[in-house]
């Protein structure tokens, strides 16, 4: 009958050992859940805030800006400004924005730029990278030599080009 006793007795001692482990566990998880979600929710308010501020006018004029139907690659392409959805028409002033390609009316995007620096379209987050030795933002015009300049666009969020 000992033997029986102390069975049933390190039977419920494992039970009770396993059922508090298992508590332990699942706060540690809610714990280590709830932190991460912050820090994720934090990193995303740092890259709102980030791209809500806006591109300055010099880095706007950084931008290349071309006009509609001339011999620039990709300025004859067709298609309609995402702003005002109305379609390009020969001799239009229109910015496309580099790494997305996504183009605008110049008067129509610049607004946006101002106010954010991400590409209405796709949300990517447009960088203007300055020139060191020129000491002026990249890019500035669609007939500069762009060897020595780069403006980068990178994805927000996985939004879709």
């Amino acid at each position: 009958m000992a033997g029986v006793t102390v069975s049933v007795v390190l039977l419920v001692a494992g039970v009770v050992a396993m059922l508090l482990l298992h508590i332990l566990i699942v706060f540690w998880a809610l714990r280590r859940g709830v932190a991460l979600r912050a820090a994720v929710a934090s990193r995303r308010d740092e890259e709102r805030a980030g791209a809500a501020e806006g591109l300055s006018a010099e880095d706007l004029d950084g931008l290349p800006c071309h006009e509609h139907g001339s011999k620039v690659a990709g300025a004859g392409a067709g298609g309609e400004c995402a702003v005002c959805l109305e379609a390009f028409q020969a001799g239009d002033r229109c910015r496309t924005l580099p790494g997305c390609e996504h183009g605008f009316h110049a008067q129509c995007v610049d607004p946006w730029l101002r106010k954010s620096r991400v590409c209405p379209v796709c949300r990517a987050v447009v960088v203007v990278v300055v020139d060191a030795d020129r000491g002026k933002a990249a890019g500035t015009v669609a007939g500069e030599a762009a060897a020595s300049s780069e403006v980068v666009a990178e994805r927000q969020g996985g939004a879709d080009r």
